[in-house]
């Protein structure tokens, strides 16, 4: 019998996953894609400002707000942001251009070296390591998750936020 966490080897990656903040990337890289670059330090509001002001935009953020709710949205929609542009930022400031948003971090450092995004091999084998060592606490479904697990991992999500956010998705 395979276990989970138990091939380390080989991984298919479906794109019907169930992730549950999938929907929010795949806007905010369509929004950075469109913006100029090189982008500013104020890129979260930037971005949050043109979902605002396109209509189409707004309306999938609006139906992402109902069904993930508006703070998953916006906490993630920043995080997607940093992710994908690979930058990090301390201070937290009001937002000056856009309205669906309270406040974000102005991203004005480069993410470190050593929170490089890993490999597939990497990724799949940190989610085994976490397995294994978290077996007990972990909920039994959360296997039927591994491919959702490894995909953020390979974001360069760190494999503890990786299985909450795959316990969500089982819950």
């Amino acid at each position: 019998m395979k276990h989970f966490g138990d091939d380390v080897h080989h991984v298919s990656l479906p794109r019907e996953l169930p992730m549950r903040t999938i929907d929010v990337r795949t806007l905010v890289r369509e929004v950075l894609d469109s913006m100029p670059k090189p982008y500013s330090h104020h890129v979260i509001d930037e971005v949050f400002a043109e979902i605002e002001r396109q209509p189409g935009w707004r309306s999938r953020y609006e139906a992402l707000c109902s069904s993930l709710g508006r703070d998953v949205v916006n906490n993630w929609g920043g995080r997607w942001v940093a992710l994908t542009l690979e930058k990090v930022g301390e201070q937290q400031v009001s937002s000056k251009k856009s309205t669906l948003i309270g406040s974000y971090s102005i991203l004005d450092t480069d993410a470190k070296a050593a929170l490089r995004k890993p490999n597939k091999a990497e990724a799949i084998q940190l989610m085994s390591d976490y397995y294994k060592c978290h077996r007990a606490e972990l909920p039994r479904d959360v296997r039927d998750r591994r491919d959702l697990i490894i995909e953020l991992i390979l974001e360069g999500i760190p494999a503890e936020e990786a299985f909450a956010e795959a316990k969500k998705s089982v819950s």
